[in-house]
């Protein structure tokens, strides 16, 4: 989808309750950056990532947000990333617990390659639904490049379309070489 084709989200703006943002980025830089917004407007948030959670917490302004970990490891706050069947009930009644919720989805793309892309579509539009019933926010960010043409323009059909402008990833790369020819610069995982 073209840049110009897609709904203009700026974050100064409010998120509007009962929408869900597809955010196609490579990494969630404006998708958490929108989470954090709807946060400040005094939403209550919850994480669902692959990230580990300390490190979300201490790289994000996310508050007393509820923060889930997509891993097979067992233990509190972590959610089998095959188990969408709980994972649905765990958003659900956060949602339906909070009269003013703003929820982030990070790992979209290792939900599909787990549970297969028709059956994460099912519960896409099943979170729509409740997403929209109790007039919530929900953040999908997604790297268009790991979905198949026509999985993309499912997604898109019912979900409000965030393209976010170059200037809005602030794209400045850090060369790899530094000022000598032998020193290597190592680049942190998180910046790509």
């Amino acid at each position: 989808m073209d840049a110009a084709d897609s709904s203009a989200f700026s974050l100064t703006a409010e998120l509007k309750p009962g929408n869900v943002y597809l955010v196609e980025e490579r990494r969630p830089r404006v998708s958490f950056d929108m989470f954090e917004h709807g946060l400040s407007n005094g939403n209550c948030g919850m994480v669902v990532t692959r990230e580990l959670p300390k490190r979300v917490t201490s790289e994000r302004n996310i508050g007393s947000s509820r923060v889930v970990w997509l891993t097979n490891l067992v233990g509190e706050g972590r959610i089998n990333p095959t188990a969408i069947g709980i994972l649905m009930s765990q958003l659900r009644s956060f949602i339906e617990g909070n009269p003013k919720t703003v929820v982030i989805v990070d790992g979209l793309e290792y939900l599909i390659s787990l549970n297969t892309y028709d059956r994460m579509l099912q519960f896409l539009n099943q979170l729509r639904d409740v997403v929209m019933t109790n007039e919530s926010s929900l953040i999908l960010p997604v790297d268009p490049r790991t979905l198949s043409e026509r999985e993309l323009a499912l997604l898109e059909r019912n979900l409000e379309v965030v393209v976010p402008r170059p200037s809005d990833l602030e794209l400045q790369e850090e060369p790899l070489l530094g000022p000598s020819d032998t020193e290597i610069r190592v680049l942190n995982s998180g910046d790509r």
